[in-house]
Formats: structure tokens, sequence, C-alpha cells
């Protein structure tokens, strides 16, 4: 018998978010965008994985087994490292994302190496879920079946992500998507978003790009929901969102950093062939007090 997980109770703990979905429906770059970095190595993320739960503190990780306890693993070789047992790998980083929540990268629902019963004992532990469907296949009917057995476990206040959304090839088909979505999900999910995640990735410092890829809207209201300044659903609106964050003392920016790849090595057959050196470009969604503005009075005596 499994031990429960119990990493903190719901009077002193965040939120914990859960990243859902089919497999590759762009879960793990969800996480990248939000965390500002790749909390796996790019070969990892391909390997057979448990659910991955990241928290706030100093970089270190962990397989947590079936019995609930905990034992250091190497990050580098998580496929040859972790015990069979393991029901999980618990992650610390440093993000401003994990200030506000803890995130549960699950697997993907139709991931082959990873049976639902495998994972399904992490939900009972998770509070919401962002559910990332693609665009261009939006929420088949495995989506459906799954999200009607694990829905009743959450706390209503889910998330259906369109990822993708720029593969459509029209306007007309999008909004034809989401209408369907809409009609198909009635009163399954609190909030329906659609989002080009390599678009906001790659925006780099154009924050016009970053809002039509449509993480500007979609940040906003996840961090207004997890701090719970959301007003009913069916209330609230962009502006509400905005406010929202604004009154708990928090702000979301855009940021960009933009790392330059170390140069690839010499080919061993010593030809003189190019090498693209590609740049990574982390966008953060950073999370800070927000400075008090002088008052009117202060401000006459400065």
């Amino acid at each position: 018998m499994t031990k429960p997980i119990n990493f903190g109770t719901p009077n002193n703990r965040k939120p914990r978010l859960a990243l859902m979905g089919e497999f590759s429906s762009g879960k793990s770059t969800l996480s990248n965008l939000l965390l500002g970095e790749a909390p796996l190595p790019m070969r990892v993320t391909a390997t057979r994985l448990p659910p991955v739960w990241i928290t706030e503190g100093e970089p270190a990780a962990y397989a947590v087994l079936d019995d609930g306890s905990e034992q250091p693993v190497n990050i580098e070789d998580l496929e040859n490292n972790c015990p069979d047992n393991t029901r999980m790998i618990r992650l610390h980083r440093h993000a401003d994302i994990l200030q506000v929540c803890d995130l549960i990268d699950m697997p993907g629902i139709s991931d082959p190496n990873m049976p639902v019963d495998s994972w399904r004992p992490i939900i009972e532990d998770i509070d919401c879920v962002i559910w990332c469907t693609h665009a261009t296949q939006a929420w088949r009917q495995s989506e459906a079946a799954m999200w009607d057995q694990i829905s009743g476990s959450t706390n209503g206040n889910n998330i259906l992500l369109v990822t993708q959304f720029d593969k459509l090839r029209t306007e007309l088909e999008g909004a034809r998507v989401l209408n369907r979505l809409k009609s198909e999900t009635r009163d399954k999910f609190r909030d329906i978003f659609t989002i080009s995640l390599l678009q906001a990735i790659e925006a780099g410092d154009d924050f016009e790009i970053w809002r039509q890829s449509g993480a500007a809207e979609f940040t906003e209201h996840l961090i207004a929901l997890l701090l719970n300044k959301l007003p009913d659903k069916g209330k609230e609106s962009n502006a509400s969102a905005k406010a929202a964050a604004a009154s708990s003392g928090l702000v979301v920016e855009h940021v960009a950093e933009v790392v330059q790849d170390p140069p690839a090595t010499a080919p061993e057959d010593g030809e003189n062939v190019a090498r693209i050196r590609p740049k990574r470009v982390r966008i953060k969604t950073r999370i800070r007090p927000r400075t008090p503005r002088p008052s009117s009075s202060a401000a006459s005596h400065a």
C-alpha cells in the first residue's frame, strides 16, 4: 500500500498546479515557459518518467518511492538512477512562479510507457489543473473520458489551454475550434485560453509578440487564480485579473533573457562544416513585489 504524500496542509501550503494532457500536447514546453528554464535536460524529457513535482528551494532532485521515502537522484541520468518503485520525481528549483504554487508535470495520458494506474494516486494530492490540448486535434474523446474520471478530485479552478493555436490556418478555423470546445466542455473548466507556446518562448523582449501569442492574458489570469484573487466564475474579465494580481502586492512581468549556446565541437572527420549555434530564448514570468508609489504629499516635499 502506498503512503500518502503530504508536503503540507491546505492551510499552510501553496496551491498544487498540475500540467496534464495527451502525450506531446505541450505540457513540458508550458513548464519551461512558466519556470523560465527547462527543469530537466532535453534528453531526459523524452524518457519514461513518473510525475515530476517542482517546488521552490535550493536545486536538488529526489525520487519519491512508493513508501513515501525519498532518495537523491542524478538529474542528468534519471533513466538509470530512478528505482523501479519510484512514485514521482521531486525537483527543487528557484523560479518566480514557484513562489505562489508547486508545479506537477504529469505524464501524457496516452503515453504507452506510463500506465494511468502508475500516476493516478498523485491526482489526490493536487488542487487544480491546466489541461493542454493541441489546437489541431483539440479535446479528443480520450481526453474527455480521462477528465471525467479525475476532475472531481480538483478544487474546480481548472484551465483548458489550447496549445499551438498558431497551427490553425485562419481566424475562422480558430473561432470554430473555440466554439466547439466551449460547447463540448461546458462547465468542465473554469476558463479556456489559447496560446502559441513557441511564439511566446521566441518573443524575446518584444511584448507585442508575447501578447499576440496569448501568453500575457493567460499568465496574468493564472497568477490571479493561484492567489485566489479572481471574482466568481463568469464575472471576471481581463481587467479584473490584472487588478486582482495587483491588489495582491505582486505583478507579472514579461522578461526576456537570451543565452548563447556554447560552440559545437568540431567534427571528428575534420571537415570544415558550418555549425549553427542556436540561441535559447527564455521567457520568465517574473513575480516581484510592487514598489509603493509615493503619496502626493511626499512627492510635493521631495
